[in-house]
């Protein structure tokens, strides 16, 4: 598409969060084409499309860089006995979920949070997905339904010996058959928004086989590891028990971490764990929601940031709104450390810089920025500050205005894929009703696990 973007405040999202009035966005095909003078574009772009955005507010769309798609069907599910910790919120909710999947359910289990995800603005996704009686073709699945309405990603499935070896070892296959997938979709095409890494579920569920072979696919393919580290202190003291080693340095000499790799999580890293992951380069994901609703504890962002590790921010599958996890962050580091001045640089640095680098380093693509040369992944929304907004105070509106106004339009890799907050040609009330039937089947299933 040849579009130009006018009328419009532009947070480019650049290293001095530059704002520009009386400025124009032009989009050529995939990608930002210049950025110019709202009065040169008749000089310059006389036959691009033009879109009025009546001084409202554009700027990159927001990127989440841990999900899990999948845990869209728990909502509203019942279980027959409360977990009393988070072990028994593994093996008695989210372990007999994911078995419960089908092909079917997996991608309405997808396509909600994706229509959620283009709703608030959200560009681009890190998921991490498990369906252990539905592992082959699982990931083609998800990417089918980001693919109907053009969301970016970066899939996995999540390897894991409590099913057994040889669901284990599917689980690696079909990460390494995805991978090569991608690899060849982006020859034939090199804005291809999809790519994979390779999926693990956490230490403790993982022999040292499996993590051998899995470092193995990521050596040969050059894609990182996506893995859960120490959310939990079961993390730590069942891999004690079962391979006399510490987690972080477990994963080490095996090969799992580097630059490429994502720990989520790491809410109970050690000090010297935490110098392991920093040299490394292996990237961590803090997941605010999900850890409070959890009650399994806070990241120490501030220590991890203090030594040079890049850490973005996720939602954990909680939400398909990364705005929502942006401002639990905020309250969360606030609250549990009684002091209100901490935070909003961090949380700044992780949402808007961050989580861009993040999925740039493990994917290769540009996005992050309304710049010339960056992909075309940008949104409008409906914010008119009520007072001044400059870089110096652009993330004081973000939190206490932006995150509560309606995202007008969403454009992903130069595609309008919404628009005055319609997304065309989308029956939601039909995938909804084909969800609930998807979700009454996975239910039935769950209780007879």
């Amino acid at each position: 598409m040849n579009l130009v973007i006018y009328n419009v405040q532009i947070f480019t999202n650049d290293d001095n969060n530059t704002i520009l009035q009386e400025h124009a966005v032009v989009i050529e095909g995939s990608k930002i084409k210049d950025i110019i003078p709202d009065k040169e574009i008749d000089e310059k772009y006389r036959d691009f499309k033009k879109m009025d955005c009546h001084h409202r507010l554009l700027m990159p769309g927001l990127i989440n860089t841990h999900m899990h798609f999948y845990s869209t069907f728990a909502r509203g599910l019942a279980l027959q006995k409360s977990p009393q910790n988070f072990h028994e919120i593994l093996s008695e909710l989210w372990w007999k979920l994911d078995s419960a999947l089908d092909l079917k359910s997996i991608y309405y289990s997808a396509l909600l949070p994706v229509i959620n995800s283009i709703k608030h603005g959200v560009t681009s996704v890190i998921d991490h997905h498990s369906s252990p009686n539905a592992i082959e073709g699982s990931l083609d699945k998800i990417e089918e339904a980001m693919d109907l309405l053009g969301l970016r990603g970066v899939l996995c499935y999540e390897m894991s010996n409590r099913n057994g070896l040889d669901k284990c070892q599917l689980a690696l296959e079909e990460n390494a058959r995805y991978i090569q997938k991608c690899r060849m979709e982006k020859e034939q095409n090199a804005d291809h928004p999809y790519d994979g890494m390779v999926g693990l579920h956490a230490s403790f569920t993982l022999d040292d086989g499996a993590l051998k072979r899995a470092a193995e696919l990521s050596w040969a393919t050059d894609r990182g590891c996506h893995i859960h580290v120490l959310e939990d202190e079961v993390d730590r003291a069942e891999t004690k028990d079962k391979f006399d080693r510490g987690v972080v340095i477990r994963l080490e000499e095996d090969g799992i971490l580097g630059e490429k790799s994502i720990a989520a999580h790491g809410i109970y890293l050690t000090e010297n764990e935490m110098n392991l992951l920093s040299a490394t380069d292996t990237i961590v994901v803090h997941n605010p929601q999900s850890n409070m609703n959890n009650a399994v504890g806070r990241t120490n962002i501030f220590r991890l940031m203090e030594k040079n590790i890049l850490v973005g921010l996720g939602s954990d599958g909680m939400t398909a709104d990364i705005k929502l996890d942006t401002r639990a962050a905020n309250l969360l580091h606030k609250h549990d450390l009684r002091d209100a001045n901490t935070a909003h640089f961090e949380v700044q640095k992780m949402v808007l810089k961050n989580n861009a680098k993040i999925f740039n380093r493990v994917s290769g693509q540009k996005v992050g920025r309304i710049e010339k040369d960056y992909l075309a992944d940008i949104i409008l929304i409906d914010y008119c500050p009520p007072t001044t907004m400059t870089g110096e105070n652009f993330w004081g509106h973000f939190l206490y205005g932006i995150s509560d106004a309606p995202v007008d339009t969403t454009i992903i890799n130069g595609r309008i894929v919404m628009h005055g907050k319609q997304i065309a040609g989308l029956d939601e009330e039909n995938i909804a009703a084909h969800a609930r039937e998807c979700a009454d089947d996975v239910w039935q299933r769950f209780a007879k696990l």
